[in-house]
Formats: structure tokens, C-alpha cells, sequence
């Protein structure tokens, strides 16, 4: 029988990283958009000062300004379609037996044992790297012996999806809130394909009445009393469950450089925020691009030191928040805010706009590394997302998002803002014959490693004749300069900005600072050309 994940809901962030990697539309014609959220108090009236519309208003900085609610087993198919239609062969019905390590192996250093679920047939297969993206209970992690020792809570949660009638109103609008006062924070999500989730707190006395073997039939009852005032009537049920909240991060990410974990294999928490596939998509990319590198021979191997440096504390902040998420959800008020005299409810508000940025994942920032190096021209902070920008084509009518013109293709996107060129064509010049010559890294990296894309200020009738000498990549145009200014970079002067495979910015200089770029590349990319 299949297994699945039952995460529910993606983030702009996470949508924005779909999209780059062409799968967002294909994600988009099976879930549900959410662009509002309602909240009702434990007598139904509309309260939408406190509930999830807090994160909504916070979704700045992006096109991608929804949810999108699909349930983790039609992601997992659509991602392995797309592989397949790339001629990947995705191998399933296979499980982890066992797995070993070579030290004296030069590459191909891991021994995997599958088995076919269901038979006694086996299969040894060799790699170079082994990633354990297997679960909270992830077999990866046990093997290689990293430690977890997530904090077990009292709090329980049911979930049940299926397909529901009820008098609430705006019961499809994505998703909605009931503050109840016996069933804590009530969990409504609008789901794919006419589905619904229901979600509350059990309470001590009812987990003493249920124990874990609570049935569906008690699971109904309960999620009908939870959504009063409300009616509720289930015509189906496709799943339902009676869970206990463990929080916690794995030790390691990566050990031996060669075994590396990713999503909930490294992180547990609740499902208060819906931050577990956000989370481990984000993993995800970052671990790819960087691996993917690596393996192309385009990025030196010291770059998977990064996956762990960078994501290990995000998770860490992640279950810092989860723990209040988790308890104030469950009508329980955190040590912290035991005197402030305020509701859990209350509290719930306050929490979802103050962590808004960080739960649509808009706001998650990288400290300084090799990767991440302080700016030396615009007001962008690196390790940051920067805003997403409108620009056009040539003769276009139709603007198009900057985050579509560089995709994530596992490579770096230098991008050249001219600014007003009557004061900066000497300077763009400059960096030309700079770009030109034996001593830039650009030049010198592999093939694909590093992409350039040309932001010409204004409209002009021919982007190279009006430089005056061939951009730097494929050019487009910022008509109103809007660009350039959400960059930091003044029209006198311009500016290059360097993107990361995953859309972060990595760097930035001014126009005729071409040897800061090299320095910056120093420690990524590997010289093809020695």
C-alpha cells in the first residue's frame, strides 16, 4: 500500500521555488488558491483581527501573493511525473534495507541494499552520496547513526479529510478558524479536489476517554462539536488520525560528506503552521543546486558545508516557534506569556503576525558565508530573497517577473543593472572588457555555472546599440526604473547583483567592480579552464 505524507498547504516562498524548477503550473491545476482566511470566534461571529488573515496581509514582495492547498501525495506525483517526462526512471515500490560506507573508495563510497516491498527480492546499489528524505522515523538517520532526540509534548491533535458539508460561511474561501472554547484552535482547509480538513485539540479528558485508539466514528463526533455553531456532516472520509506533537532537530544534517538528511528526516514539529513540506522543499532546493553542482563539476565540494550551516538554523527557529504554536493551538499559554494576562487566542494572533514573514518563508534569511558575502553597493542584505520585479521584453507590451527569467537551473544569475546610461556607459564598459578577458571567473567556470542577464533602464528601440557594445546575457527592459531602486542601486551609478541557484542573493558591486564578482566566485566555482 502506498504511504504518504499528509502536509497540506505551500507557501509563496515555496510556490516562488516551484516555479523556478517549471512546476508550479502543474501544481496549480490540482490545488486550491487561497488568498483570504476567515476567523470566528466560539460563537461564530467573524473576529478577523485575530486568525490566519494576520499572515495573509503579509504577503509583500511577491506575484505569488496566495497558498496553494494540495495534499502531499499528488505533489510527490507530479514531481515524479516530471521526472520521468526528463527521462529520469524513478524507481518505486522500493524500500531501504540497509546501507554501508567505503572510506577507501575514491567515489562511489555508499552500498545501498532495496528491497521490492512485498518480496523477498533485493538490490545493491553504489553512489556517491545517499540522501535520507524517509520521515520522521527516517531509516537514513538511524543507520548513520546521527542522534535526534525530538521533545515528546502532551498535546494531541486529530486531523480528518473528506468531503464535508456545513453552514459556515465561506467554507471554500481556503481557509478558516473556530476559536472553540472545548476543541482549542479549530483547523478548516479548503483541499484539492473537493476535499476538506478538519483539525482540533483533544483535550486530556477526551484523549482519556478515547486513548489512541480513538475510531473514526469518535473522530466525526468530536470534529462536530469542534465546529460548533456551526453544522458539520461528512458524506466521506478519506483519512483521519489521532497524533501526538514531537518537536525537535537532528544533530547533523550531513556526516562522513557523503550522507545527507532532508526534511522531516531532520526536523519534527506540528502542523500548527503547516511549515513541514514548506520546510522540506526548501531543503530540497538548497541541497540540489549545491549537490548538483558538485556532481556537474561546476561548484567546489566545500559548498555542501552550506546546506547544513544554512538550514539546520531555520529548523532550529522553526520548532521555537512551533512549541508556542503548538501549545496556544491547544488552548495552553507558553511560560513565557503566563503573566501578560492575554488570551490564547489573543496570543495566536500576536504569534501569526509577528512570525508571518518567516511562515510564508518571504522573510527567511542566510547569515554570511562563502555564499552569502555583505554588499558592496545597493541596500539589499545578502542571504536574503530579494522583492520580485516587473520588466519587459523587447517591444513587449506584457511585463514579465524577473523570477521567471532566471530559473533554477542549478547555476548563479548575474544581473546588470545599467542604470541611466548617459552616466554609466563608461563604467558598463569597463566591466565588458573585464567579462572579456582571461582574468574574469566567469569566463573561466564551466559551461552553465554562471548566467548574466542585462537590465537596461528605460525602453529603447535596440538594447545592444543603445549600450553601445553586447550585453551581458540576454537584455531586458526597466522602463520606470522600479527595478533598479528595489535593488538599491541609483540611476547614476547602477549596479551588479549576484543571485544564488535558489533565487537568494549572493553579492552585489558596482558596475565597474568586476574583480569583487571574481572574489566572490573564488570559493564556488571550480576553474574548468586549469
Amino acid at each position: 500500500m502506498p504511504m504518504y505524507g499528509r502536509a497540506s498547504t505551500l507557501y509563496p516562498r515555496t510556490l516562488e521555488m516551484l516555479d523556478q524548477v517549471d512546476l508550479l503550473d502543474d501544481f496549480l491545476q490540482v490545488g486550491l488558491v487561497a488568498r483570504s482566511s476567515v476567523n470566528f470566534d466560539k460563537d461564530g461571529r467573524r473576529v478577523n483581527s485575530r486568525g490566519w488573515q494576520q499572515v495573509f496581509a503579509q504577503t509583500q514582495g511577491t506575484f505569488i501573493d496566495y497558498l496553494l492547498n494540495i495534499r502531499l501525495k499528488y505533489s510527490e506525483h507530479l514531481i515524479q511525473d516530471a521526472l520521468e517526462k526528463d527521462r529520469e526512471h524513478v524507481l518505486v515500490g522500493w524500500a531501504l534495507k540497509d546501507f554501508s560506507l567505503d572510506a577507501d573508495a575514491e567515489s562511489y563510497k555508499v552500498s545501498a541494499v532495496i528491497g521490492a516491498v512485498g518480496s523477498d527480492q533485493t538490490k545493491t546499489l553504489k553512489s556517491k552520496y545517499i540522501i535520507g528524505a524517509d520521515g520522521g522515523s527516517s531509516l537514513v538517520r538511524r543507520l548513520a547513526g546521527i542522534p535526534f532526540h525530538p521533545d515528546m509534548t502532551t498535546n494531541r491533535w486529530v486531523r480528518i479529510d473528506g468531503v464535508m458539508k456545513t453552514n459556515m460561511p465561506d467554507s471554500r474561501i481556503g481557509a478558516c478558524s473556530i476559536e472553540s472554547v472545548t476543541h482549542g484552535n479549530v483547523l478548516w482547509v479548503a483541499l484539492d479536489h473537493g476535499r476538506t480538513r478538519v483539525g482540533f485539540a483533544l483535550t486530556p479528558e477526551m484523549y482519556n476517554k478515547y486513548g489512541d485508539d480513538m475510531t473514526e466514528e469518535e473522530a466525526k463526533r468530536e470534529a462536530i462539536a469542534a465546529v460548533h455553531p456551526f453544522s458539520l456532516e461528512f458524506e466521506s472520509v478519506d483519512w483521519y488520525t489521532l497524533y501526538t506533537i514531537k518537536q525537535g532537530v537532528a544533530e547533523r544534517y550531513t556526516i562522513n560528506e557523503c550522507v545527507i538528511l532532508a526534511g522531516d528526516a531532520c526536523h519534527t514539529h506540528s502542523s500548527g503552521a503547516a511549515q513541514g513540506m514548506n520546510t522540506g522543499v526548501h531543503d530540497a532546493i538548497n541541497i540540489s543546486w549545491k549537490l548538483g553542482g558538485v556532481l556537474c563539476g561546476w561548484y567546489t565540494p566545500e559548498i555542501l558545508k552550506t546546506y547544513e550551516i544554512e538550514r539546520r538554523p531555520i529548523a532550529q527557529e522553526l520548532i521555537r516557534q512551533d512549541k508556542e504554536y503548538s501549545s496556544l493551538i491547544s488552548r495552553g499559554i507558553p511560560d513565557t506569556y503566563k503573566k501578560s494576562g492575554l488570551t490564547a487566542n489573543t496570543l495566536l494572533a500576536n504569534l501569526l503576525h509577528d512570525s508571518a514573514s518567516f511562515v510564508l518563508g518571504l522573510g527567511i534569511k542566510y547569515d554570511e558565508s562563502q555564499l552569502n558575502v555583505n554588499t558592496n553597493a545597493g541596500v539589499l542584505v545578502a542571504g536574503c530573497r530579494p522583492p520580485d520585479v516587473l520588466l519587459f521584453r523587447a517591444g513587449g507590451r506584457v511585463p514579465i517577473r524577473l523570477q521567471q527569467l532566471t530559473p533554477n537551473w542549478g547555476s548563479f544569475w548575474v544581473l546588470v543593472f545599467t542604470g541611466t546610461l548617459e552616466h554609466t556607459r563608461a563604467k558598463l564598459a569597463v566591466l565588458r572588457s573585464h567579462i572579456d578577458s582571461c582574468r574574469s571567473l566567469t569566463n573561466k567556470s564551466a559551461h552553465g555555472a554562471v548566467n548574466m542577464l542585462t537590465i537596461i533602464d528605460g525602453m529603447k528601440a535596440q538594447g545592444n546599440e543603445a549600450l553601445g557594445f553586447e550585453s551581458f546575457g540576454k537584455f531586458y527592459y526597466d522602463p520606470q526604473g522600479e527595478a533598479l531602486t528595489t535593488y538599491g542601486f541609483s540611476e547614476h551609478e547602477g549596479g551588479i547583483a549576484v543571485l544564488r541557484p535558489d533565487g537568494y542573493l549572493g553579492f552585489a558591486a558596482a558596475l565597474d567592480k568586476g574583480a569583487e564578482i571574481d572574489t566572490y566566485f573564488k570559493q564556488i566555482l571550480r576553474d574548468a579552464s586549469a
